[in-house]
């Protein structure tokens, strides 16, 4: 028997950071994974679908080289020579998690994990006491219960990213995260892709002129957008499938040769049911602290319902370890980032503009778009839009949301901004350098100011 002071169950981004976390303040770590570590993200989840939105945006631009005055041939995709260089990129990656991992002093245990008792779990034939448990087992695909859903064929996530061809045709049901960013991919790809969405707009949580203004791009871009569209059936024809949807009180229906299952996902808990831990809505209830229902257990990451996003969890780890060693740690979900790899790309932080008017707030809404962006269009990026919101009273910036080339790295100044309570005179006063794309968020703010300079 081996006693712990910390015991993590998943190696994703909230396990490793909380297992590295809690070694580095002398804490005795062990870590069971019985995947690989880096969990979803790292395996099958942001980093491999980045590293084909990096193929799909090489061919948006090899297909507008012409324009440029650069003669290409016609560009295509070779699947199987994309899966190793994904492969290579996530095998790098967990390679050298594992390698922090060990020079940090955490052992690492690869099996399933199982709680026998509040103090003690089994895995791998071993018998582990701890005195402090961190879940972080994450979530998995959710498969809603509408007929013909459930067929082995149909693919999710995981299965796409190891597709060895480019379908003819793909329909995505959810207009999500994930389902937009599979769906830019395979577009550009060649293949004929549509989304079907429940509800009026697709990735509903943005703010309402993100959500337009990429459902307009892919609709421009060849993508058939159907919002509004709930999917009652799904019915397998040969070597094809049949989605049939209701779409305002009409049967319609959608042919292609493969299906994407993409609506949400669920907590995972095999293994942890002896707790008998508080659950809300199928998640595990935490305080900021990330303490569960029992003072020594701790969750973290997807299992907690919270931001479903690994950027968050790694924060949460990070909270949970602090915590177990006696400091006061405490998470805050007010200002997360939060990014989506569609072409072009999504950056958004802190309130829409939806959510600021609902609590009677003062707003200042303004849109600087990159078409007045001089580095914006000398990329041949002209495409996008950073929207500034903020306080009407006292000009404290309240959020920023931004579509357009590299939004997910632009997104960053606007966070860091929020963090320290700033203004829009704050980003306005920081000199950006020119020609550069931050610039945008520079006049967005001026714009927010009632005073433009590169637009009216």
């Amino acid at each position: 028997m081996n006693q712990y002071n910390v015991a993590i169950i998943g190696g994703g981004p909230g396990g490793y950071v909380a297992a590295i976390r809690s070694a580095q303040l002398g804490l005795k770590t062990v870590l069971i994974e019985e995947f690989k570590v880096g969990g979803t993200c790292l395996n099958i989840g942001c980093i491999p679908t980045k590293t084909l939105v990096k193929n799909a945006e090489i061919l948006h631009d090899l297909k507008r080289a012409k324009e440029r005055g650069i003669e290409v041939s016609q560009p295509k995709v070779n699947m199987p020579k994309a899966a190793r260089m994904k492969d290579m990129v996530v095998n790098q990656l967990t390679g050298g998690v594992q390698f922090l991992l060990q020079k940090n002093g955490v052992t690492i245990i690869n099996a399933r994990a199982r709680v026998v008792s509040d103090h003690a779990l089994t895995a791998g034939g071993e018998e582990i006491t701890f005195d402090n448990l961190i879940i972080a087992t994450g979530s998995s695909n959710f498969i809603p219960p509408v007929p013909g859903m459930d067929d082995k064929d149909i693919l999710t996530s995981t299965e796409l990213l190891d597709i060895d061809h480019v379908p003819e045709s793909l329909t995505i049901i959810g207009g999500g995260v994930i389902g937009c960013e599979f769906a830019s991919i395979f577009n550009e790809f060649g293949c004929k892709v549509t989304i079907v969405e429940m509800m009026a707009d697709i990735v509903p949580n943005m703010d309402r002129d993100i959500s337009s203004a990429l459902a307009f791009s892919m609709n421009q871009e060849g993508i058939a957008v159907k919002t509004g569209c709930k999917v009652t059936e799904v019915r397998k024809t040969g070597d094809s499938f049949d989605i049939i949807m209701e779409e305002g009180g009409e049967i319609k229906s959608v042919h292609s040769e493969e299906v994407l299952v993409s609506v949400g996902r669920k907590a995972n808990t095999a293994g942890i049911e002896s707790l008998e831990l508080e659950y809300e809505k199928g998640y595990i209830k935490t305080d900021h602290h990330m303490r569960t229902s029992k003072e020594h257990i701790y969750a973290i990451g997807d299992v907690t319902g919270r931001i479903q996003l690994a950027h968050v969890a790694s924060a949460q780890g990070v909270t949970a370890a602090e915590n177990i060693a006696g400091k006061d740690a405490a998470m805050s979900y007010d200002l997360v980032p939060s990014c989506i790899f569609t072409i072009p790309e999504i950056g958004s932080v802190g309130m829409t503009e939806e959510q600021a008017r609902k609590e009677g707030i003062q707003v200042i809404a303004k849109k600087f778009p990159y078409s007045a962006c001089g580095k914006a269009l000398a990329m041949g990026a002209p495409d996008g839009f950073v929207k500034i919101i903020a306080d009407g009273e006292t000009n404290k910036l309240l959020g920023c949301h931004i579509i357009g080339h590299t939004a997910a790295e632009l997104i960053s100044e606007a966070a860091a901004v929020m963090h320290f309570d700033g203004t829009v005179e704050d980003i306005d006063k920081t000199i950006h350098a020119h020609p550069t794309l931050s610039e945008t968020v520079s006049e967005a703010a001026l714009l927010a100011l009632g005073r433009p300079i590169h637009t009216l």
